[in-house]
Order: structure tokens, then C-alpha cells, then sequence
């Protein structure tokens, strides 16, 4: 054995002391990579040494840049190292055959390999595999993936993923073990994964995703946090594979511990600040000792500290709570750790991303300007406004330090997206009928924020066309100019005994008042005609049978502070308005409403909403047309009851005359009516309306106008179904007047597509 040991030592010691000298260097079979690129990785050059057994490390650093397919290295008798080379092939072109469910664009984003790229098999292999995870997340667990070469000439290669797309694997099962305090039940609403069952078909949580299973344990946890349970452990989360490879069946284990409260709420400024008062933040912490301890309310306390901080100039703080945990008393102390920075001041504000929207359009929605002293508010409100453009995919802002302590750079990030529109729709309701709409619309006309739009509706009650032109900045400032011309014809032959025909032109401006109100002024003029009007119609439409031109200026007033248009949980909005018509034309009266709505969540995801409104017509000279009076009735004021369905009438005919006076209120309390509806965005509305119209212009005993305040009560069904939204509601008229038209079934819905 020493004898072996000695040999292997002086032979290594012999290869060191006579390794040759380098006399040359060639590459053999290199055809897109230079030479030199290939000999960069030698540790050695002409004249040198060279050791074999240095060939092993160099083969691999030559393998490791993915360039080759095979390396050789060997060096001759007379001192000429030759690299021999294979280089790997030029992908042609990626193909996917087989994929229906996903689209070949959406797999190109996920696979390295593309054309004109260096064709790898490690390439390959991190392909296969992000697209089985991507099939895997669609719940589609079984797919097969196979790459495939086809030789091309000029050393290229055609790769095509043959992919044989498995079932859907759904999950038949999900059990919760450990839980005592709640049921399963009320622990299969928190988790995202949910059991297949039809109603389901639109949505993928019903199909098994390993990456969810981690989203589920963080969602069980935080919702035991939020109750209480400081001590809580979802200690597994199992998935396990049907025999047939078709259904998993899951099972989330949980420790629940007891229920804890909480203890004392202190705050600890850990560094001096000028002009810092830790006392003024104190106010901002609302937990109470002896509360019921809620981990959310820990972190939204923690973001509230921070915006107040920065609202005060604060920016670079640091605001980290500790928990220490009685076990004994069951109470949990909460300590703020607040480590503020200097005051800080913007210096510049750098936009990127804005590939077609002028720089300009995004500075002006900017709460902040250089210069300007940093508020976390002001930063924040910024993004909203961004946002709600509509201009931007995303729009971020991101905070910089600078080399002045006291500056910092704001960073503007956003992604344009598509701001022109084409939609077509179609819909029905029980007032209107059949509807189709059409129109187009671009709302960032030639990147300047502009929005120019063309609107047709047609219906069996009525056909509108609309042109509209909007410069939200006008000359800079933030005044909103726009212009619109309209043609309207509307069918009122059930309610009333005619049809008009509208047309006309307006011009209208607008500014923000502050966040949140802002005041519209219009000047429109209009040319109505009544027509239709047959043998048996009312006396009062018979005398108005021709045409009429209105001149009105209109001003509106608007405070809106809800967190949705279509869906609010909470806020308030008010509008009031005033609108005259004269100017010498001979239509002439003053007209002005206002309404108002307040919407408040009073528990998680029910929101109560109490509403009004009031309004009130004068004509000024010439008796007002019968077309300006108020109608009551309808699924928009007063559900229960038919549009026109309340008011004055005229005796001997019965049609509705509408009334100069109107008022009204509405109550709405949406709430969501089981988790599988709720997933499928269908909720729940119990509702009571209340309204009177009253006093038609033209007074005589051919007019019946009772002035009971009707109120009607109901509930109904709202769903974002797949075609748009849907409104179904079932109005029973409580209290009603004789000859009122009752309306208890009702139902909208429609789309674009």
C-alpha cells in the first residue's frame, strides 16, 4: 500500500514538473462563437503550461455556458492544444400542438426557449416543467408534456412541446380536523380551494393547486388571529390522490389553542424627532385591554401609525409591533416600535412606462409636487387618481432615497393599457324591452387624456344617438370643457298617450372642488316634438302636439366619497342641482333636485343603504309641457310600481301627466346569501321604497292627483352573471293610491361584448 502511495505522489509530482509548454492553441468546429470567446475560458496561454489535469474544469466551464453540445480537449506531442467543439443548434422556431386550454401565447411567456435563441436540453427540461405547473395551477394535474427536435439545416432545431392535456382534477372532498370552536362549514368560506360542484364551472379554485394549499393555511390562520386565538397552528395541509388520478380529497389539520385578549397597547419612539410628539400619535391606537384580541387590527393600526407618520413628512420610518403573550392571564401586550427618519421634502418626480400618454397627463394627477414636503396621504391619493383614469394596467409609486437625507425622489411607474373602445350590446327589462347599444369610445384620445365617444341605443321603448367630446384639463387648468349633440326618440304611448322626438346640442364645463366634490355647469338647447298622438289621447297632449325649443343653463353640484360606482360598501354621495330654461325660446321654467345616499357596511359584506331625493319644476310665463313633468314608478325610484305608475292622471283616459313635485326615499340592504352564490357574485337586496309626485301643471276636474305617500317593500337578486350584470326584484305596494299601476315584477340585464 506505501508502495502505491508513492508511485501515485512522484507521478503527480512528475506531471507538474514536466507539463508542456503550450506552443499553439486551435478551436475546431466553432461557428457562430468566435474563437476567442472559446479561448477566454482557458487559465492558460501560449508559452504556458498546461496540466491534464486541468482539462476536467475547463470541459465544465465551457458545458456551464449552455453554448455547446460537446467539448473536447487534448494537447499533442509538440505542444498544440486543440479545443474540439459541438456547438448547440439555433432554435428555428417554438410550436405547441395539443394545448387546448391554454392559449400558445400565454405558454410562450413561459418557456425560455425562444427563436433564434441556443437550443439547450436544461432549457428543455425547465420548459416541461413550467408548463406542467402551469397546467397543474389550471387544475389539470395529469398533463403529459414531450419536447420534440427536428433537425433543420444550418445546424437549427424546430422544438415542438406535444401536450396531451389531462382531465381536470377536481376535488371531492375537503376535511377540517382539530377544529372545535368553529364548524367546517365555517371554515370552508375562508379557504380559497373549494369542493367541485357545478355551479362552480367558471371558477379554477375548484380545482386542485398544490401553490393554493399554502394560500389556504395562511388564510385559516389569519382568520383565527383575527379572533382571538393567538396560539393557532395549521399544523398540515394534505392532498391526496384518488386511485383513478381524478379527484383529491384534502385535509387541513388545526391546532386552535384558546382564545386570548388584549393586554396593554403601548407606543416606543425609539429614536428623537423634530417636531414629533409621540401623544399626537396615541389616538391612532384603539385597541383596548380586555378587547378580544384581533391580529388585523394590530396591522391596520401599524399602517395607520405609518400614514400618519407620513402625512406629518415622515418618510423613511420604521413602525414594528412585538407581541408578548400572557398565557396564564390569556392576555396579549402590544408594543409599537416607532423609529421615524428626518422630515422629508420631494426633489424630482420621474415618470417611466408611459409609452403613449404625455408626461403632462400623468404630472397633473400628482397630489405632490418637487419640492413640495413629503405626505404619505398625498402619495397615496396620487396612485388612486392614476388609477382611476383608467389609462394604466398599473400604475405605482415608488419612494427613492437620494444623497440628501431630507430629499427623496418620487418614482412613477406605470403600464399603458388599451383606453379605445368598441362594444356592442344586448339586454332586456321590463320597462324598456329588448335593448341594444352600441358605441365607440377612446378615453386617452392621442395620449392627452382626452375622451371622444359615439353612443347609439336602441330599444323598444326608445333610440338614442349621442356624440361626445371631453378636454378634462382645459388650457391646463383642471377644468373639464366637453360638447355633446344627441337625437332621442322615446316611446311614451303606454303611460301617457304620445312620443317624442329630441334633439339638440350642449356645452358643458366642470371642476373639482376639492377630493371629493366637484361642480358641472351645462348650457344645452334642445327641440322637442310630441308625435303619435292619436284619436284617444288625453286632452292635455292634444294641445301640445307640436314642436318646442328649450335654451337651459344647469349647474351641478356633486360630493361623492364611495369606494365603488356600481357596488359601494361604504360612502356617501350627494348631488344637488339647479337648472334654468328661457332665454326668450318658448319653453321657460326653473327647475332643481336634490338627492343624496349614504351606504355603510354593518357587517362583512353587507351593506345598508339609505337614500333620498327631492325635486321641483316652476314654469316661468307659458305652462310647462307635459314632457318636463316628473313620472314617478319604476325599477329607479320606486320599486312596485311601473314607471308612470303614480301621480296625476287624467280622468278619462288614464294616462299618466306627471306632477311639478316630487319626492322619495329608498332603503337597501344587500347581503350575500350562502358562499356558493356569493362566489358566483350573486347577492341578496331586501329593500323599501317611498315616494309621491304631485301637482300637474294644468289643473282642472279631468286631473286626479292624490298626494298619498306610496310605499312599497321587497326583495330582490343582483348577480355579475358571465353576460352583465342582473337585477331580478319582486315590489309589493304597501301603501298605494286608487288608479296607481303596480309593477311587482321587474328585471334588467345586459352586456358588452
Amino acid at each position: 500500500m506505501l508502495r502505491v502511495a508513492l508511485i501515485v505522489f512522484f507521478s503527480g509530482l512528475m506531471g507538474i514538473i514536466f507539463a508542456a509548454p503550450v506552443t499553439e492553441i486551435k478551436v475546431v468546429g466553432a461557428e457562430r462563437v468566435e474563437d476567442s470567446t472559446i479561448t477566454s475560458y482557458l487559465p492558460f496561454k501560449v508559452g504556458e503550461s498546461f496540466d491534464d489535469a486541468q482539462t476536467g474544469s475547463i470541459v465544465r466551464s465551457l458545458f456551464a455556458t449552455g453554448l455547446f453540445a460537446n467539448v473536447e480537449l487534448v494537447q499533442d506531442a509538440a505542444g498544440v492544444v486543440t479545443v474540439k467543439v459541438v456547438e448547440n443548434p439555433l432554435v428555428n422556431r417554438v410550436v405547441f400542438e395539443g394545448n387546448e386550454d391554454v392559449d400558445a401565447k400565454r405558454l410562450e411567456e413561459l418557456t425560455q426557449l425562444k427563436p433564434r435563441a441556443i437550443y439547450s436540453p436544461a432549457k428543455v427540461q425547465a420548459d416541461v416543467q413550467a408548463l406542467q405547473a402551469a397546467y397543474r395551477a389550471r387544475g389539470r394535474f395529469t398533463t403529459q408534456i414531450n419536447a420534440q427536435l427536428i433537425q433543420r439545416d444550418q445546424n437549427r432545431v424546430d422544438v415542438i412541446y406535444n401536450i396531451a392535456e389531462g382531465e381536470k382534477t377536481k376535488i371531492a372532498k375537503i376535511n377540517f380536523v382539530g377544529n372545535q370552536r368553529f364548524s367546517s362549514a365555517d371554515l370552508d368560506a375562508v379557504i380559497a380551494t373549494k369542493e367541485s360542484a357545478w355551479w362552480r364551472f367558471l371558477s379554477g379554485n375548484a380545482a386542485y393547486d398544490p401553490a393554493r394549499l399554502e394560500l389556504d393555511r395562511d388564510l385559516l390562520r389569519r382568520f383565527y388571529l383575527q379572533r382571538g386565538y393567538a396560539d393557532v397552528q395549521i399544523t398540515s395541509a394534505v392532498a391526496e390522490l384518488s386511485r383513478d388520478k381524478k379527484d383529491f380529497v384534502i385535509t387541513y389539520t388545526v391546532f386552535e389553542g384558546p382564545q386570548y385578549d388584549f393586554g396593554n397597547v403601548t407606543l416606543a419612539l425609539q429614536a428623537e424627532a423634530e417636531g414629533l410628539d409621540i401623544n399626537t400619535l396615541q389616538p391612532v391606537v384603539t385597541m383596548k385591554p380586555g378587547e378580544l384580541f384581533n391580529a388585523k387590527r394590530v396591522d391596520d393600526t401599524t399602517d395607520k401609525l405609518i400614514d400618519a407618520l407620513g402625512s406629518k413628512g415622515f418618510a423613511f420610518l420604521d413602525v414594528k409591533p412585538s407581541y408578548q403573550k400572557d398565557e396564564a392571564a390569556r392576555r396579549v401586550d402590544v408594543s409599537y416600535a416607532i423609529t421615524p427618519g428626518p422630515r422629508v421634502y420631494v426633489d424630482r418626480i420621474n415618470i417611466e412606462g408611459n409609452t403613449r400618454t404625455r408626461d403632462y397627463v400623468i404630472r397633473r394627477e400628482m397630489r405632490l409636487a418637487e419640492g413640495d414636503a413629503f405626505s404619505s396621504e398625498k402619495v397615496k391619493r396620487s396612485q388612486d387618481r392614476l388609477t382611476y383614469l383608467g389609462f394604466f394596467e398599473k400604475a405605482e409609486i415608488a419612494r427613492a432615497e437620494t444623497d440628501q437625507p431630507d430629499r427623496m425622489d418620487l418614482n412613477v411607474k406605470v403600464k399603458e393599457q388599451s383606453t379605445g373602445e368598441f362594444n356592442i350590446g344586448a339586454g332586456f327589462s321590463t320597462y324598456d324591452g329588448l335593448l341594444t347599444t352600441a358605441n365607440v369610445r377612446e378615453r386617452n384620445f392621442l395620449g392627452r387624456g382626452q375622451e371622444v365617444g359615439i353612443d347609439y341605443a336602441l330599444s323598444q321603448r326608445q333610440q338614442n344617438f349621442n356624440l361626445s367630446f371631453t378636454e378634462p384639463y382645459f388650457m391646463g387648468q383642471p377644468l373639464a370643457v366637453g360638447a355633446d349633440a344627441f337625437n332621442t326618440r322615446t316611446d311614451f304611448q303606454d303611460e301617457s298617450g304620445y312620443d317624442t322626438a329630441v334633439s339638440g346640442g350642449a356645452f358643458r364645463m366642470g371642476f373639482p372642488l376639492n377630493e371629493f366634490a366637484r361642480n358641472d355647469v351645462r348650457l344645452g338647447l334642445k327641440q322637442t316634438k310630441i308625435e303619435g298622438v292619436g284619436a284617444s289621447a288625453n286632452q292635455f297632449v292634444k294641445l301640445e302636439e307640436r314642436e318646442r325649443s328649450a335654451l337651459s343653463l344647469a349647474n351641478t353640484w356633486a360630493y361623492d366619497t364611495r369606494d365603488s360606482v356600481l357596488n359601494p360598501t361604504r360612502g356617501t354621495r350627494i348631488t344637488a342641482g339647479a337648472e334654468y330654461a328661457g332665454f326668450g325660446l318658448d319653453t321657460s321654467y326653473l327647475r332643481g333636485n336634490l338627492t343624496g345616499a349614504y351606504t355603510y357596511s354593518i357587517w362583512e359584506d353587507w351593506a345598508l343603504t339609505l337614500g333620498g331625493r327631492v325635486g321641483l319644476i316652476e314654469p316661468l310665463g307659458d305652462e310647462l309641457p307635459i314632457y318636463e313633468h316628473f313620472q314617478g314608478g319604476g325599477q329607479d325610484m320606486l320599486r312596485g310600481f311601473e314607471y308612470g305608475g303614480i301621480g296625476p292622471r287624467d280622468r278619462a283616459t288614464d294616462d299618466a301627466l306627471g306632477g311639478k313635485y316630487m319626492v322619495g326615499h329608498n332603503v337597501d340592504l344587500v347581503f350575500p346569501i350562502s358562499n356558493a352564490l356569493n362566489e358566483l357574485g350573486v347577492k341578496g337586496v331586501l329593500f323599501t321604497d317611498g315616494g309621491v309626485v304631485t301637482e300637474f301643471d294644468r289643473t282642472n276636474n279631468s286631473v286626479i292627483d292624490d298626494q298619498t305617500y306610496r310605499i312599497t317593500a321587497g326583495a330582490g337578486l343582483n348577480w355579475r352573471s358571465p353576460i352583465g350584470p342582473l337585477r331580478l326584484q319582486l315590489g309589493v305596494p304597501l301603501v298605494k293610491a286608487d288608479g296607481d299601476r303596480d309593477q311587482i315584477f321587474s328585471f334588467a340585464v345586459g352586456t358588452r361584448f
